[in-house]
C-alpha cells in the first residue's frame, strides 16, 4: 500500500503566449479547471502505475470540492481518509506558455488544516510506503515521516515546493526526490560545497533521486552508488504534472522492486509522457502507456 499524505487542490489552467514579465498584463487564451495538488498528483500517479494507494489530506465545503477528487475516485483511490473542513479546498493557478513552460501561485485552502494528530493516526502494514510533499503544513510532513519510520515503513519526500527542513529530519527520510532547483536551494541550507547528488545524499544519509528535467536523472541508491538516466525525447505540450508524475511512479516502482535504478527508469519514462498532454492528473499515463513507450524506444 503506498499511502499519499499531502495536499488536494482544483487547478485553474491558463493557457498565454508567453508568461507575464512583473507589471505586465497578457491576455489568456484559454481557462480549464482540472483536479490537482501535489499530494493528489502523487496518489493518481502510484495508482495508474498500478499500485493500491491511500489519500490522506482535506477538502474544502466547497462547489470544487467533488471535482478535486473526481480522477483519484474513478481510478479507485482509497478516499476515506480525506477530511472535509470548512473553507475553500485548495487552489492552484497555474500559467503555461507557448514553450511549455509554467508560473504556478497556490492558495492552500483545506490543505493548512492537515494536522500532525492525521498524520499520527495512519496505520502501516508490512511493506507500506509513505509518500509526502511539502505543500501541507511542515509539521504534519514531518510528523508523518517520524510516524511511518517507527511502523518501519519506508518514505518518500519530495521536496516541493522547497521550505527548509532541519536536518535531523533526513534520518525519517530514505528517499530524497528534489529538482535541480530544489537541490540548489538544499546544498545552500546545508552549507555544502555542491548541490549533486552525491553530495546531498552524504549529508542527508538519504537515497536522493536529483530530476534533471529534460536531462534525465542523476541519483544515489541504498548502497551509496551513483547513477544516470538520460532524458527521454518527447514532444512536450505542457511540463506540469511531471514531476508528480515521476514521484508517484517512484513510489509504485520501489513497492514491487529493490532496484531504485529500475524504478527510477519507469518513473522517468512516465514523467516524459505526463509533458505530452495538457493539466496535471488529465496527463498521467498508465503503467502500459509507459510499457509501450519503454519498448518504442529500444
Amino acid at each position: 500500500m503506498i499511502h499519499v499524505f499531502g495536499s488536494i487542490n482544483i487547478d485553474y489552467s491558463v493557457k498565454t503566449a508567453h508568461l507575464p514579465k512583473p507589471g505586465e498584463t497578457v491576455a489568456g487564451q484559454s481557462l480549464i479547471l482540472t483536479p490537482g495538488g501535489k499530494g493528489a498528483n502523487q496518489a493518481l500517479a502510484a495508482r495508474r502505475a498500478g499500485a493500491m494507494v491511500s489519500m490522506h489530506g482535506a477538502t474544502g465545503s466547497d462547489s470544487v470540492a467533488d471535482n478535486a477528487l473526481s480522477l483519484l475516485t474513478a481510478d479507485g483511490v482509497d478516499l476515506s481518509r480525506v477530511k472535509k473542513v470548512a473553507g475553500p479546498t485548495g487552489c492552484a493557478f497555474v500559467f503555461v506558455d507557448d514553450n511549455s513552460e509554467n508560473q504556478i501561485v497556490i492558495i492552500s485552502g483545506a490543505n493548512a488544516e492537515v494536522t500532525p494528530a492525521d498524520a499520527s493516526s495512519i496505520s502501516y502494514r508490512k511493506d507500506d510506503i509513505l509518500l509526502l510533499q511539502l505543500e501541507c503544513p511542515i509539521e504534519s510532513v514531518i510528523t508523518a515521516a517520524s510516524h511511518a519510520k517507527k511502523n518501519k515503513a519506508k518514505v518518500i519526500l519530495n521536496t516541493a515546493p522547497y521550505q527548509s527542513i532541519d536536518k535531523a529530519v533526513f534520518k525519517t527520510i530514505d528517499y530524497l526526490i528534489i529538482n535541480e532547483t530544489e537541490a540548489q536551494l538544499l546544498a545552500s541550507d546545508l552549507k555544502l560545497s555542491d548541490n549533486r547528488a552525491k553530495t546531498i545524499a552524504a549529508a542527508t544519509g538519504c537515497s536522493v533521486i536529483k530530476t534533471l528535467g529534460e536531462n534525465g536523472v542523476e541519483a544515489v541508491d541504498e548502497r551509496s552508488e551513483v547513477f544516470a538516466l538520460p532524458g527521454i525525447n518527447v514532444d512536450a505540450v505542457d511540463t506540469v504534472g511531471a514531476g508528480d508524475t515521476f514521484a508517484g511512479f517512484l513510489g509504485a516502482m520501489l513497492g514491487t522492486t529493490d532496484s531504485l535504478q529500475n524504478a527510477c527508469k519507469v518513473a522517468n519514462a512516465a514523467a516524459a509522457l505526463a509533458c505530452t498532454k495538457p493539466g496535471a492528473q488529465s496527463a498521467i499515463p498508465t503503467l502500459s502507456d509507459v510499457r509501450h513507450l519503454a519498448g518504442s524506444k529500444q
